[in-house]
């Protein structure tokens, strides 16, 4: 029975794709158009507004019609961060002030003239405290933030654009490449509606948008007004809005996608038997966590816990989970098992990757060593039964016995969107929990649901994950101090929308809770220092404080690490020239679709 409706529902879905693919037939692809579609796998994004997105998959649809100051090019055959829609900069002798020259005759999609002022308009609006970007607070790094007007200045007739920096900043340039600092034009709206309006999607990338439908795709052509269109050779690109794995793959091998990057584990085998060597394991800078809100309130049924006990909980949920066994039975993509919050391969300005470095923490180091108590269990999970027998949660069994079972743990609300390994990681973890006892009530959201939900601090767990925007530890600290839109465990801030917090719990965000010590404020615990860490130009003393940071934030345990990402995505062989960055950056803009062999 179950397998006949197996074979029912892969039919129905089959059928389902005929559907969701409907939009391809109206850009057809011919020997004399190459139009690529794609799949990012994240559904609609929930906005592709350069200021206000904050998702890997909106950034990708998005860079298609955006560009910066800086860019990625091909050259001699490898991508390197060049000049964009600036021609060339200089850097004064103290490295505080960039000034940027434009290229000449630069326009706008709509072929209008672009200048330099209109850069700087974008840039303040994206800092500004009105709108409220999530990652507003990057504009940090220019003299001026936090004042209403950055310190950047632009000459129009010159076409050249002045930026003043406080401190030095090793990584500014890269922050010229990236999305929120995309200029965009003074007649978009504060919420974003703009940018779903092809009439009014007007940027400086190498595509524009033609038509945009929820749930459905949305298509680009080439545009003409690139300043460097002669070299782009696509004339089109589709980017399909799917959350569906069965769909997606579904369109890779009916040859009706040409790319896709969601992708359920358990095909890799077939895939790689299949299609050789069109299954890629990318390299990826980006850890996969489960994220707690610290405004939920753990206590073991019949007693209060302090709002420090309660981190003592959520470690110790954390640590129940066998990062071993979730990388190799579970998500099988090369990824490997979280050992803190910082991946692999990430870069502090002195390191190139401090996990290999002694003065950073490591946890979890127990993840799958048999316990000498009983092998039943790993060293983390006997270590954490018992400090959640230590703040008192009742139990049945024992370690010994290989029975334990914990009751009066508050049930937890676990919300995930249903893209890639997402379910099959979540299920493993659910069912971990529940073999203690511990039991977790799953939601599975549509991501912009999602990501409306846990900016409003409406989520008590959910799994999340950051990619590296740039390769330095201050990309994965700025994801938690209190400014940030991206801290969704709400360390630091207030409650939100979040209605069932006790007493207790209720101003966990903002109390004085927090810090090596337990008794600081979030701002004064972890801010001060990731401020430290942006003005510091000390690098031995610049990796010591990031290696602080990070053992502040793991000790609260809002964010529990689970694996080291890898970018599992499907290219056909005959798309060449598709720029693909370890920070989940996909670029079309010099790709070439050659004919079918």
């Amino acid at each position: 029975m179950k397998k006949t409706l197996a074979i029912i529902l892969a039919v129905v879905m089959l059928v389902s794709v005929v559907g969701l693919m409907s939009g391809c037939q109206k850009t057809p692809k011919t020997e004399a158009k190459q139009i690529a579609n794609v799949f990012y796998g994240g559904g609609t994004p929930l906005s592709i507004d350069p200021a206000l997105n904050s998702a890997s998959s909106g950034s990708n649809v998005l860079k298609l019609a955006h560009a910066g100051l800086m860019g990625y090019q091909y050259v001699n055959g490898e991508a390197k961060l060049m000049p964009e829609l600036a021609e060339k900069y200089e850097v004064n002798a103290e490295g505080t002030v960039y000034t940027f020259t434009l290229r000449k005759g630069l326009k706008w999609s709509d072929g209008s003239e672009f200048k330099a002022s209109e850069l700087v308009w974008a840039w303040n609006r994206a800092a500004s405290e009105e709108l409220g970007a999530d990652y507003g607070f990057l504009f940090d790094v220019i003299d001026g933030y936090g004042t209403g007007e950055l310190n950047v200045v632009a000459d129009d007739a010159a076409g050249t654009i002045v930026v003043t920096l406080p401190n030095p900043c090793a990584y500014f340039l890269d922050l010229c490449a990236f999305p929120t600092f995309y200029p965009v034009k003074n007649t978009v709206d504060p919420e974003g509606a703009w940018a779903t309006d092809p009439a009014k999607y007007i940027g400086m990338g190498a595509f524009r948008m033609t038509a945009y439908k929820v749930d459905d795709v949305i298509t680009f052509e080439k545009n003409p007004n690139y300043w460097n269109a002669a070299n782009v050779k696509l004339d089109g690109v589709n980017c399909y809005l799917s959350e569906d794995n069965v769909a997606i793959l579904a369109a890779y091998e009916t040859n009706a996608a040409d790319f896709i990057n969601s992708i359920d584990p358990t095909e890799y085998d077939r895939l790689n038997a299949t299609y050789p060597g069109e299954l890629i394991i990318g390299d990826y800078i980006g850890t996969y966590y489960i994220l707690f809100n610290v405004h939920k309130d753990l206590s073991p049924e019949g007693k209060q816990l302090s709002v420090q006990d309660q981190s003592k909980a959520r470690i110790a949920l954390g640590m129940l989970v066998d990062r071993e066994t979730l990388v190799k039975d579970v998500t099988k993509g090369g990824q490997v098992a979280a050992t803190g919050f910082f991946p692999a391969g990430l870069a502090d300005g002195l390191n190139s990757d401090v996990r290999a470095v002694a003065d950073y923490g490591t946890w979890y180091t127990g993840t799958h060593t048999p316990s000498a108590e009983n092998e039943k269990y790993t060293e983390d999970q006997v270590e954490a039964c018992k400090i959640l027998i230590d703040l008192g949660y009742d139990y049945t069994g024992s370690i010994e016995g290989g029975d334990i079972k914990f009751s009066g743990v508050p049930a937890i609300d676990f919300a995930f969107n249903n893209s890639g390994a997402n379910a099959l990681i979540i299920q493993y973890i659910q069912a971990t929990w529940e073999s203690f006892g511990i039991s977790a009530t799953i939601n599975t959201e549509a991501w912009s649901t999602l990501q409306q939900k846990l900016k409003a601090g409406d989520a008590e767990a959910a799994r999340m994950g950051w990619i590296a925007d740039f390769n330095d530890v201050v990309n994965f600290l700025e994801i938690f101090i209190s400014a940030s839109g991206n801290n969704y465990p709400r360390l630091g801030r207030d409650i939100g929308d979040y209605t069932r917090a006790s007493a207790v719990t209720a101003d966990a965000g903002i109390g004085a809770y927090w810090g090596l010590t337990d008794n600081q404020t979030w701002a004064d615990a972890y801010d001060k220092v990731v401020s430290d860490i942006k003005s510091c130009t000390d690098p031995a003393e610049r990796a010591h404080m990031s290696a602080v940071a990070e053992k502040i934030l793991m000790s609260t345990g809002g964010v529990a690490p689970l694996y080291y990402y890898t970018n599992p995505y499907m290219l056909k062989p005959n798309v060449k020239n598709v720029i693909m960055l370890s920070t989940g950056d996909v670029i079309w803009n010099y790709a070439e679709i050659t004919p079918a062999g």
